[in-house]
């Protein structure tokens, strides 16, 4: 058991398009021009109103912007850390049912889509945080590229939804480790 625990490996997310932050962009920039122009037509606000609210919503949106980059997938001895945005997930290695995982497209099984964010950060094309699946199970979800998932059910009954730049690299990887796990 103590060279399972000493194994740590990173595996690469698989990448995700900047222009997706458009998303986060575009609103906060209407935001600031509707602040700007309420506060200028506005006899009963001054324009110090503006070096307040400004500012805020510049941080709001490079902290979410810079957490938009948080990503990463790591096999540390007997747990997979998937570290997303503002979320992080461990899970011991025999928490997982590795006979059920397996690599989809999103676009072809919608049943293991994610449907409700309940705590995460969402963009079209990418996920991060806890999901509700179409059959009301949790999720915890690291969705770049939704053509090539990982999916990884748990003994709990809940799911991981990853997207690892190769999910059946990382797949093999964790049934290695699991299988040298039982012949210890």
């Amino acid at each position: 058991m103590a060279v399972a625990s000493a194994v740590e490996r990173d595996f690469a997310v698989a990448p995700a398009s900047i222009w997706r932050l458009l998303w986060l962009w575009v609103p906060m920039l209407g935001c600031a021009a509707l602040v700007v122009a309420t506060t200028l037509q506005s006899s009963q606000r001054t324009a110090h109103e503006l070096g307040f609210t400004l500012p805020f919503l510049l941080l709001v949106t490079v902290v979410v912007s810079g957490a938009y980059f948080r990503r990463r997938i790591r096999l540390q001895g007997n747990t997979l850390e998937v570290v997303s945005t503002f979320y992080r997930k461990q899970v011991a290695l025999d928490a997982l049912q590795l006979e059920q995982a397996r690599v989809v497209d999103l676009a072809e099984h919608g049943s293991l889509k994610p449907l409700v964010k309940t705590n995460g950060y969402a963009v079209p094309g990418f996920q991060s945080g806890h999901f509700r699946m179409r059959d009301r199970r949790k999720a915890f979800c690291l969705v770049t590229d939704p053509s090539r998932v990982l999916y990884l059910p748990l003994r709990d009954g809940s799911v991981l939804v990853i997207s690892p730049q190769q999910p059946r690299q990382l797949l093999e990887a964790l049934q290695a480790l699991a299988a040298s796990g039982r012949n210890h």
